[in-house]
């Protein structure tokens, strides 16, 4: 426990770190407009990121963010270039991740099949709808509240953030809370920490199970709706970068990928290093090949650091 609770000062002096070094070697890196900007960026990633920090916590891994955070970009835009309320929006488009995401649980639990597998196809079937229904081009606008809400330059009163960072922020703190301070929080991680154990304790694995990915469902189609006032309209491959990355995030913010041990506030961190990180490779004037290769080489790192801390199952 001492363990998992001092990598939290790390995580920090680690963001610190990349930044100094981009400070050091990049141009304007720290100029308050880049840091914002690189905040903004964050947001959407971190949104994402904190719920497949739910399905991880469990032990699985949901690979239908991207097709969601598509579908949740596209839906978003094309409704409200229709004149759709923008409450009815945001509604229709939570839905839709939440259940796509809750049919991802259901068969992953009810049937025990691989997570990788089901949310793949899961992905595969809600990209094939989305594709057919706007001929794969861009698609309807983003409204002006929203635009306004995802801007770089915009604040919130006298806070200098965009609208969408204390978003992200406030919806970490909750999920914090909720995995720490509540009863299917803490079943979630007892789940992944030993499932077994769960079982003989009276936990729903099909329940919990559900409910992990449903919050990764509604929260990674809620990204692509924010997407959708940074791109002002609606292009379904613009979530084809967070599936590497909304693991990256969860894994460099200490997230076991073995379940049971990590947080929400860890994946704040995480996000926000592996966005400075890549805006300080962007800054080196590295390829695009290369950037991959550099942040492949600290997951792998990273994941062999913690993979060395024994497991909560180990441990009891």
């Amino acid at each position: 426990m001492r363990q998992a609770l001092s990598r939290g000062p790390v995580q920090l002096a680690t963001v610190l770190a990349v930044y100094a070094v981009g400070m050091l070697v990049v141009p304007g890196f720290a100029d308050p407009s880049s840091v914002r900007a690189m905040l903004v960026i964050a947001s959407f990633l971190g949104i994402a990121a904190i719920g497949q920090t739910f399905v991880i916590l469990i032990g699985g891994i949901d690979l239908s963010v991207p097709a969601l955070i598509g579908a949740g970009n596209v839906l978003a835009a094309r409704l409200a270039g229709q004149g759709i309320a923008s409450p009815v929006v945001i509604l229709v488009v939570l839905g839709l991740g939440a259940v796509a995401g809750a049919v991802n649980g259901l068969v992953t639990g009810l049937w025990r099949l691989p997570p990788l597998v089901v949310t793949l196809a899961t992905g595969s079937v809600v990209g094939g709808l989305i594709l057919l229904w706007t001929n794969a081009t861009l698609t309807g606008s983003a409204p002006a509240w929203l635009t306004g809400f995802t801007s770089a330059a915009s604040g919130v009163g006298p806070v200098p953030l965009a609208p969408v960072v204390l978003t992200w922020l406030v919806l970490a703190a909750a999920a914090q809370v909720f995995l720490l301070r509540t009863r299917p929080g803490r079943q979630i991680q007892m789940l992944g920490a030993n499932r077994e154990a769960a079982r003989l304790m009276l936990v729903g694995e099909r329940r919990v199970t559900t409910l992990c990915f449903a919050v990764s469902g509604a929260l990674a189609a809620l990204s692509g709706l924010l997407l959708t006032g940074f791109t002002g309209a609606g292009l379904f491959t613009v979530g084809d970068p967070y599936l590497f990355q909304s693991i990256a995030a969860v894994v460099i913010g200490g997230t076991s990928l073995l379940g049971g041990r990590g947080g929400a506030g860890r994946t704040v961190l995480g996000s926000m290093t592996l966005v400075a990180l890549t805006t300080l490779l962007i800054g080196l004037s590295l390829t695009s090949a290369a950037q991959q290769a550099v942040l492949g080489a600290v997951i792998v790192a990273v994941t062999a650091l913690y993979g060395r801390d024994r497991t909560v199952a180990d441990r009891i």
